[in-house]
């Protein structure tokens, strides 16, 4: 049964795809593989920079949280900025590149100092992408609003997967710190094209942007917290969050403890949880298309949440891959969210209410926190029954969405 819970279709008439079209959506969705790239940068070298700079175990996780700290404390307020001033396009372009500048700059940190102040600075300008880029997609293609934020949600993901393959390349060759540098190069090659093409080419944008006037911060959050659908699509995508990022995180332990795994295995396990959702990320979309938001939230999650407790207390250690490719096809909801999120925030409010969700997203870092804490007293199929319940909730808060009125 459907339960549309869209301000408008999404696609409205069949829209057709001309080249400019293909075009701007492949700009749009490299320059997001880039972003999610540049968000675990130091992961595939950690080992030879601790080695490089002497670090201990501390100094490295000091060292990876200083830019998902930038990102949380950054993102909500870049998002404001890009709606008060209607310039998402120019913040996303100036965040672009001070965060691949400070990438380059990182390829030559002398200290554990200098490389922790880099990437806080990286993750401060990354986190203009999100609210920036989704909000920029969604007003380019309004038409054909889910099947494009569909794809440019699956071309970070991505983006996320080739690009510790070919940093590794680059390492075995020049080095960490030249690895660093490479990774960066794409960007001079993406960001001008973005500055060429998004936000430029139709005249009711520009008029749009020519009228603009510009609210207070204050105003801007009040349109944002007083959007029931935002708050709960925000609500729905930290329950996920809260659920996936420890159940993933914790798996190669989990194939290790429970089974004896070698690495090669929990290698597969793990390729094919990220390899699943490439092919799931397009079906989110055309499930929010067929179904709306409501059930096409509630569906995989409720799938989502059984699968991540039937896997904490797996005994059969030949169901430990299909299973995990089980869950990549029902948790990568991203694009459900998102284009929902365009369809029923306030247009003066669009990219704050992305940054809105994204940062709730953030929370997910409590994840691994408190599933740590529960595995140690209570073993590691407790840590997964509560991120079963976790995501559970967030697939109940789901149906909590409500159908805009002038729908």
């Amino acid at each position: 049964m459907e339960d549309d819970t869209r301000a408008q279709p999404s696609p409205g008439p069949k829209a057709r795809w001309r080249f400019a079209d293909v075009f701007d959506l492949s700009v749009m969705g490299a320059t997001h593989g880039i972003s999610d790239g540049y968000s675990s940068l130091l992961v595939p070298i950690l080992a030879m920079v601790v080695l490089d700079l002497g670090l201990t175990t501390f100094q490295a996780g000091l060292l990876l949280s200083a830019k998902s700290v930038a990102t949380v404390l950054f993102l909500y307020p870049n998002s404001l900025l890009a709606d008060h001033t209607n310039r998402k396009k120019e913040i996303l372009l100036v965040g672009m590149t001070i965060a691949s500048l400070a990438y380059v700059v990182m390829g030559w940190a002398p200290g554990l100092y200098t490389a922790i102040l880099v990437a806080f600075v990286a993750g401060a300008g990354n986190s203009t992408y999100h609210p920036c880029g989704t909000a920029l997609t969604a007003e380019r293609f309004p038409r054909q609003r889910a099947v494009a934020i569909s794809v440019h949600s699956l071309a970070g993901h991505l983006g996320a997967s080739i690009m510790p393959l070919a940093q590794s390349a680059v390492v075995a060759l020049l080095g960490w710190r030249a690895s660093l540098r490479v990774c960066a190069l794409p960007a001079a090659v993406l960001l001008p094209l973005v500055a060429m093409r998004m936000g430029s080419g139709a005249g009711a944008l520009r008029e749009q942007r020519d009228n603009h006037k510009a609210e207070s911060f204050a105003k801007i959050t009040a349109r944002v917290v007083r959007n029931r659908n935002v708050v709960i699509l925000a609500l729905v995508y930290a329950l996920t969050a809260l659920g996936t990022s420890g159940m993933i995180g914790f798996l190669p332990l989990l194939g290790s403890e429970r089974f004896g795994l070698g690495q090669a295995v929990i290698g597969l396990a793990v390729s094919a949880y990220f390899t699943a959702g490439v092919f799931a990320k397009p079906m989110m979309g055309l499930m929010y298309n067929r179904f709306g938001a409501r059930t096409a939230l509630f569906v995989p999650l409720v799938c989502a949440g059984g699968l991540a407790g039937l896997i904490g207390w797996l005994s059969w250690g030949a169901l430990f891959i299909p299973l995990a490719a089980l869950v990549g096809l029902v948790t990568p909801v991203s694009p459900i969210i998102l284009t929902a999120a365009a369809d029923v925030s306030d247009e003066k409010a669009l990219a704050s209410s992305i940054g809105f969700i994204y940062t709730c997203h953030g929370l997910g870092f409590l994840s691994p926190l408190v599933g740590g804490a529960l595995a140690g007293p209570f073993g590691l199929s407790v840590s997964y029954s509560f991120f079963a319940v976790a995501i559970s909730c967030g697939a109940l808060a789901a149906l909590l969405l409500r159908r805009p009125a002038n729908a």
